[in-house]
C-alpha cells in the first residue's frame, strides 16, 4: 500500500477511534456530541488523558494541543531510517543527532490511491523499493514537507494526476463514485425501484443495522442488478443507511438532464435538494456528507480555469453558506433552494462552453476536472477486489466492470482509459499482496491496450491527457496512458534489475510474468536520452528483448556482486576469515542462484543470459582478487583465498561448459583466468615438504612405541600403522581438498612422502627379525645303538644350542601372538596401500577434469580451440604409482620372512621341551603324538584368533612344515635316546596321521592334498624304518656311489629320502645289531648308551665330536667310485650340523 492510501487509513480510523472513546467516557460522565467536533484536529494526547482521569473533554483546548504539538517533529522511526530529535537545545553528553531535523513547512499534497481496504497487507512493492535504495514515507503529509527525492518516490505508485484543491479524503472520493454509480443506474434505465419492499441485508453486515436504519423502508431494487449494486456496495464500504438515502435521492435525476447528459456537479446538487436533516440518523454523519458535497462541487465549478473573476467570487460565496452546515439547516427553504439555484446557473454555464472534441456524450468536465472523475473510477473498479480476502477478485468481477461501464458518459472514460486504469489498478493491488493471478490480469490488460485503437477523434482526446513524470532525473510531460504504461515499466525494471534479491525459487513465477510484463512493454515509450551503459556491452544485432534482458542480468549481477561485497566486508570480522574468501564463496552460491533458479526463464528470451551472468561474475571478482594478488604475502590466507578462488572459476567454467560447451562467443573476450596455479604450484610444494617431515617423524614415533598388540578384537593390526595410515589419509585429503591447481610434480612430490614413511616403518620391522637356523636345535653326535650293560656308568652330556644374547633379545619380542599382528600388520600395509593408490588415483581424475576446466576456460578467453593433451597424462601417472610396487615387494618379502619364521619359533622354540625333546625319548609307545596334540592345538587356536583370515592358512601351513620338520628331526636327529624298531614305526604312522587329522580339521582346516604333500617325506623316512637292515646299508651304499664329489651342505628341508645321510641316520636311530654293527665297523661311531642328550640349562664342559671315527678304514667292499663319495660323505658328517 502507497504512503497515501496508508494515510487515509491511518486518519479514518483515527477518527473511529477517538470517536469511540470520546463518546464512551469522555464526557465526564455525560453523553458528548461529537457531530460538530472535527477529530482530524483532536489531539490524541489529550483524548486519552480525559478519558484515563474522568475530566470534561473540551473540543476548543483538543484544537489547541494538536496544533501545539505539530510544531515539534514526529518522534517516530521512520522507513527511510532516519531519526530526529526534539529542537531544544542539545546538552554535550547527548549523543549527536544523525541528521538536522526537518523544517515545518506547509502542506504537501496528498496522494491518492485506488485502494479502500483498511486492512494492511504485505507490501510486496515496498520490499523490491527499499531494497533499490528507495525510502519509503509514512509520515502525515499536513505535519512537514515531503522532499524531493520522496516524492519521486511515491510517484511511482499514482499516476500523479494533478492534485486536488480541496480538502477531500480519500473516503469522499470512495462514497462520491458510488453516488457517481447510482446516478449512472438511474440515468440509464438499467433500475428502478419500490418502496413498499424492504432490502434485504448482506449476511455479513447484518449486525451493524442502527435503530435508525431499522425504523425507515428501504427501496428495493427489481431488476438483476440487485445483486450486483448490493455487493458493490459492501466492497465500497458503504453503509446501508447511506445506500437507501442516495437511492431516495436519486430516483429523479434524470430530471436534471440537459440534452441527456448529466455530469457530477448535478448529482450533487440532486442530493442536495432532496436529502434533509432528518434523513442522516446523526447530525455528525450530516455536517461530513454536506461537507463533502460542498467540497465536490467547491473542487468542479469554483477551481475551473474557465470562469471569470465576478463568477468565481459569487460562486465562492455561495459555496461558502454550503459549507456553514449549521447555518444551511436553520435556513428557509427558498433561501437553500437559492443557493443551489446559483450553483446550478453557473454549472450550466460551463457545461455550455465548446466542447474541444466534440465527442458523443462530452461534457465540460471530461477535460477540466479529468483529475477528480478519474479518481472517481479508480475507487470504482476497485470494488472488485474482495475486502474480506486481499489479493483476490470477487466472482462476479466481470458484471461489476459492466455496471461500472455505465459511468463513463459522466466521468468521460474510453474503452483504452478504462483499459490502463484497470490494469493500473489490477497492478497497484499486485504490488501490495504479491499475487501472482493479479499480474497476469494486469499484464492481459496492457495488452489489450497496447492493441486498441479507437477513432481519430477519440484518440485524441485520449491523448490529450498530460502528466510530468521523472526520467532519467529530469521532469518530462507525457500522456496520462504512457505514464501508466511507463509507472509499470519502471517498477518491473527495479525488480528486474536486483532479481536476485526481489526473488527466488518460491517466487519463481512472480519472476517469469514480471519479466513477461517488462518485455511486453519494452517497446512503449523509450526513456529518450537514458544511455544503457553496462560494462558487458550487448550485441548490436540483438532485438530489443533481448538487449533488455542482457541490461537486466549485468544490472541484477552487478547489485548482487555488490550485496556481497558488503556482507564478506561485514562477515569477515566474526568468522575471521579473509573478505574475499567470503566474497567467492558468496558469489558461489550467486552463480548456482542464477543457473538454477533464473537462467532457464531467461534462456527462452535470451541464450546468452547464463554466459553473461557467469561471465561478469568472473570478471566483478576477478578485479577484487587481482588488487590483492599484487600484495600476497601471508601464506595460510593466501591459500585460503588461491583455494576459495580457484573453487569459484572451476564453478563458473564447470556451468559455462555443460551450457554452451565449446561454442564460442563473442563475450569471451571478457574472460580473463585468475592463473592461481601461477601462485599456488611453490606454495603446495612448500607444504608438501613440510608434511613429508611430519609424517617421517610421527612414523618414526609410532613405530618406536609399538608393543606389537592387536587393535581391537576386530581390527587385528598394529594400533602404529593405523596412525600411520591416519596421518597419511589426512595429508593426501587436505592435499586433494586444497582446492589448488595441481599437476604431475605435486603428486609425485605426494608419493615420494608416503614412500618414505612406509619404508621406514618396514625397515624396522625387518631390522627386529632374527634368522630360523638360530631357533633350530644342533645337530647331536651320530651314535649306533647299543643296550645299556652298566646302568651306573657315567655318560657324556651333549651341549645343548644356546643363542646369543643379542639374539635373545630380539625373540621376546617375536612370540607367536606378536608375529601374527606384524603378518596382519604387513597385510593392512598392502590392502591400505591398494585402496590409497586407488582413492589418489580416483581424486587425480577430478584434478585432470578441474584441469580440463581450467584449459578450457583459458581456450575460451583467448579463442583458440580446446586442447586434448591432458589425457596423454594418465600413462606418466601411471608410472609415478609405480613406486608403491617398491613398498608392496618389501611388504611382501617381510611377510615371507616372518611366515618362515614364524613355525620355526612355535616347534623348535616355544614347543622345544615339550615336543622335541620329549617325543619318543626312551620309547615310542611311552611319548608318542598323542601326549603333545593339546600343545600344538593351544598353538592353532592362538594363531586363528589373532591372525586375519587371508593369512590364516598361510600360518597354519607354515606351523605344519615346522611340525613336520621337527618330526624328521626327532627321527632323523633324535640323538642317543631315541632307538626305533620295526614295530614302533606303526605307532608312529599313527601319529602321523593324527598330526595331519590335527591340521586338516575335518575339512575346516588345510586341504588334503596340501597336507599330504608336506607329509609325504616324514611318511617316506617312517617306511625307511619298515626295511630290513641290510636292505637299508645296501641303500646307503648305492646312495653313496651317486653323491656327488665336491662339498655341498645339506640342509633339512633340501634332504632326499634315500640320500647317503638319510640312510645313514635311519641306521643310527634303528634297533638292530646288524645296523649296530655296521656302524661300529664302518663309521666306527660311538654307542648310544654312552651319550646323555638331557638338556641341561648350564653345562660348563664341551662333548667332544667323534672325528676321528671318519678317519677309520672299512672292512666293506667299496667300488672305486664308492669309496670316494663315502670319504666325501665322510667329510661332510666330520662338519655337519643341522641346519
Amino acid at each position: 500500500m502507497d504512503a497515501a492510501s496508508m494515510l487515509e487509513v491511518y486518519r479514518r480510523d483515527r477518527r473511529r477511534l477517538l470517536g469511540f472513546l470520546l463518546s464512551a467516557a469522555g464526557g465526564g460522565g455525560r453523553a458528548l456530541d461529537l457531530s460538530r467536533v472535527d477529530l482530524d484536529a483532536v489531539s490524541a494526547d489529550y483524548a486519552l488523558e480525559c478519558v484515563a482521569t474522568g475530566t470534561q473533554f473540551s473540543a476548543s483546548e483538543a484544537t489547541r494541543r494538536y496544533f501545539d504539538e505539530r510544531r515539534y517533529p514526529i518522534m517516530i522511526g521512520s522507513p527511510s531510517g532516519n531519526s530526529y530529535f526534539l529542537l531544544s537545545r542539545p546538552q554535550p553528553f547527548d549523543s549527536p543527532p544523525k541528521e538536522a531535523a526537518p523544517s515545518i513547512g506547509p502542506q504537501a499534497p496528498a496522494q491518492e490511491s485506488s485502494s479502500s481496504s483498511a486492512a494492511q497487507p504485505r507490501d510486496f512493492f515496498r520490499d523490491a523499493i527499499n531494497t533499490s535504495g528507495i525510502g519509503y514515507g509514512m509520515r502525515d503529509d499536513n505535519l512537514t514537507d515531503i522532499s524531493s527525492q520522496q516524492a519521486k518516490k511515491v510517484d511511482i505508485l499514482s499516476l500523479d494526476l494533478p492534485r486536488l484543491n480541496t480538502e477531500l479524503s480519500d473516503d469522499d472520493i470512495r462514497e462520491t463514485a458510488y453516488e457517481v454509480l447510482l446516478a449512472s443506474l438511474f440515468v440509464s434505465g438499467k433500475v428502478h425501484f419500490s418502496e413498499e419492499k424492504r432490502e434485504k441485508k448482506h449476511k455479513f453486515l447484518k449486525g451493524r443495522r442502527t435503530k435508525t436504519e431499522g425504523s425507515n423502508p428501504l427501496p428495493q431494487v427489481e431488476n438483476g442488478y440487485a445483486h450486483i449494486l448490493d455487493l458493490i456496495r459492501v466492497q465500497m464500504e458503504i453503509s446501508e443507511s447511506m445506500d437507501a438515502l442516495t437511492k431516495r435521492a436519486l430516483r429523479h435525476i434524470n430530471l436534471r438532464m440537459v440534452k441527456g447528459q448529466i455530469d457530477v456537479p448535478r448529482i450533487s446538487l440532486q442530493l442536495l435538494s432532496f436529502v434533509g436533516k432528518l434523513d442522516f440518523p446523526t447530525e455528525r454523519l450530516r455536517v461530513q456528507w454536506q461537507k463533502r458535497q460542498a467540497n465536490v462541487l467547491e473542487e468542479l465549478l469554483l477551481f475551473s480555469g474557465s470562469l471569470e473573476y465576478d463568477m468565481s467570487e459569487t460562486l465562492r460565496i455561495v459555496l461558502s453558506k454550503l459549507k456553514q452546515t449549521e447555518d444551511w439547516t436553520v435556513s428557509v427553504p427558498e433561501g437553500r433552494v437559492e443557493v443551489l439555484t446559483i450553483i446550478e446557473r453557473y454549472n450550466a454555464k460551463l457545461c455550455a462552453l465548446t466542447k474541444k472534441f466534440d465527442l458523443k456524450d462530452e461534457t465540460y468536465h471530461w477535460t477540466q476536472n479529468c483529475h477528480f472523475n478519474f479518481r472517481l473510477y479508480e475507487k470504482l473498479l476497485c470494488s472488485v477486489f474482495d475486502i474480506l480476502e486481499d489479493g483476490q477478485l470477487v466472482e462476479e468481477a466481470d458484471e461489476i466492470l459492466e455496471a461500472v461501464r455505465l459511468t463513463w458518459p459522466i466521468l468521460g472514460i474510453t474503452e483504452k482509459l478504462h483499459n490502463m486504469f484497470y490494469a493500473w489498478a489490477l497492478f497497484q493491488k499486485f504490488t501490495q499482496t504479491g499475487e501472482i493471478h493479479l499480474l497476469k490480469h494486469a499484464s492481459l490488460q496492457i495488452q489489450k491496450l497496447l492493441l486498441h485503437h479507437d477513432i481519430e477523434e477519440i484518440e485524441l482526446y485520449t491523448n490529450s491527457f498530460i502528466c510530468s513524470v521523472d526520467a532519467c532525473g529530469s521532469d518530462r510531460a507525457v500522456r496520462l496512458v504512457d505514464s501508466a504504461l511507463l509507472k509499470i515499466k519502471i517498477w518491473c525494471r527495479r525488480q528486474l534489475e536486483n532479481y536476485h534479491a526481489h526473488f527466488s525459487k518460491r517466487n519463481y513465477s512472480i519472476f517469469e510474468a514480471t519479466l513477461n510484463l517488462a518485455l511486453l512493454l519494452v517497446k512503449t515509450l523509450t526513456e529518450d536520452g537514458c544511455e544503457e551503459v553496462t560494462l558487458i556491452e550487448s550485441p548490436v544485432e540483438c532485438t530489443p528483448e533481448s538487449k533488455l534482458v542482457h541490461l537486466l542480468v549485468v544490472r541484477s549481477i552487478h547489485a548482487a556482486y555488490t550485496q556481497a561485497l558488503i556482507s564478506s566486508d561485514g562477515r569477515s570480522e566474526t568468522e575471521f576469515k579473509h573478505p574475499l574468501t567470503i566474497l567467492a564463496n558468496e558469489l558461489k552460491l550467486v552463480a548456482d542462484k542464477e543457473c538454477t533458479e533464473f537462467s532457464p526463464i531467461l534462456y527462452k528470451y535470451y541464450p546468452e543470459a547464463q554466459r553473461v551472468a557467469l561471465i561478469f561474475l568472473h570478471m566483478l571478482y576477478g578485479k577484487q582478487l587481482e588488487l590483492f594478488l599484487e600484495r600476497m604475502d601471508h601464506l595460510e590466507i593466501s591459500k585460503e583465498i588461491l583455494a576459495a578462488s580457484n573453487n569459484f572459476e572451476l564453478f563458473i567454467a564447470q556451468k559455462l561448459y555443460s551450457m554452451y560447451g565449446e561454442a564460442g562467443s563473442s563475450f569471451s573476450n571478457y574472460l580473463k583466468p585468475y592463473m592461481i596455479g601461477r601462485f599456488s604450484s611453490p606454495l603446495i610444494l612448500q607444504w608438501l615438504h613440510g608434511q613429508h617431515e611430519n609424517v617421517l617423524e610421527w612414523t618414526k614415533r609410532a613405530i618406536g612405541i609399538e608393543d606389537w598388540a592387536p587393535l581391537s578384537v576386530h581390527e587385528k593390526q598394529a594400533t602404529s600403522m593405523v596412525e600411520v595410515f591416519r596421518i597419511v589419509e589426512e595429508s593426501v585429503d587436505q592435499f586433494f581438498n586444497a582446492s589448488l591447481p595441481l599437476d604431475i610434480v605435486h603428486l609425485r612430490s605426494l608419493l615420494i612422502g608416503i614412500t618414505s614413511s612406509l619404508q621406514v616403518y618396514l625397515l624396522h620391522m625387518e631390522n627386529q627379525q632374527v634368522s630360523g637356523s638360530t631357533l633350530r636345535p644342533k645337530a647331536p653326535v651320530l651314535t649306533r645303538y647299543t643296550e645299556s650293560m652298566n646302568p651306573f656308568a657315567k655318560r657324556k652330556l651333549i651341549e645343548p644350542t644356546v643363542p646369543e644374547e643379542k639374539v635373545a633379545t630380539k625373540l621376546n619380542a617375536l612370540t607367536v601372538p606378536k608375529l601374527c599382528v606384524k603378518l596382519n600388520t604387513l597385510q593392512f600395509i598392502r590392502d591400505q596401500l591398494d585402496a590409497l593408490e586407488e582413492g589418489i588415483k580416483q581424486s587425480w581424475i577430478s584434478v585432470l577434469s578441474a584441469a580440463r576446466l581450467l584449459d578450457y576456460l583459458s581456450c575460451m578467453a583467448s579463442g583458440r580451440a580446446v586442447s586434448e593433451n591432458l589425457s596423454s597424462s594418465d600413462e606418466s601417472v601411471d608410472e609415478l604409482f609405480t613406486i608403491f610396487d617398491d613398498v608392496r615387494m618389501t611388504a611382501v618379502n617381510i611377510t615371507d620372512t616372518i611366515l618362515n619364521f614364524i613355525g620355526t619359533r612355535a616347534v623348535f622354540w616355544d614347543m622345544r621341551d615339550s615336543l622335541l625333546f620329549s617325543l619318543y625319548r626312551e620309547s615310542v609307545e611311552g611319548a608318542c603324538m598323542h601326549i603333545f596334540i593339546p600343545t600344538i592345538d593351544q598353538v592353532l587356536d592362538q594363531v586363528c584368533d589373532l591372525i586375519v583370515d587371508v593369512l590364516r592358512d598361510q600360518v597354519v601351513l607354515r606351523i605344519f612344515q615346522a611340525c613336520m620338520e621337527g618330526l624328521i628331526w626327532v627321527l632323523l636327529d633324535g640323538g642317543p635316546s631315541r632307538a626305533f624298531l620295526e614295530t614302533d614305526v606303526v605307532l608312529m604312522q599313527q601319529d602321523l596321521a593324527m598330526l595331519k587329522d590335527l591340521f586338516i580339521a575335518e575339512g575346516q582346516g588345510l586341504p588334503l592334498d596340501i597336507v599330504e604333500r608336506e607329509a609325504k617325506q616324514a611318511q617316506q623316512i617312517l617306511d625307511l624304518y619298515m626295511l630290513k637292515a641290510d636292505t637299508i646299508i645296501e641303500m646307503l651304499i648305492n646312495a653313496s656311489d651317486q653323491m656327488p664329489h665336491h662339498h655341498e651342505v645339506t640342509s633339512a628341508r633340501r634332504r632326499h629320502v634315500h640320500d647317503a645321510h638319510t640312510l645313514l641316520r635311519v641306521l643310527c636311530h634303528k634297533k638292530d645289531k646288524i645296523a649296530s654293527t655296521f656302524l661300529r665297523i664302518q663309521y666306527h661311531l660311538p654307542r648310544s648308551s654312552d651319550y646323555d642328550d638331557v638338556p641341561a640349562k648350564d653345562v660348563s664342559s664341551k662333548v667332544p665330536m667323534f672325528s676321528d671315527m671318519l678317519k677309520r678304514g672299512t672292512s666293506f667292499n667299496w667300488s672305486e667310485t664308492g669309496q670316494q663319495s663315502f670319504r666325501i660323505m665322510k667329510k661332510k658328517l666330520q662338519e655337519a650340523t643341522w641346519q
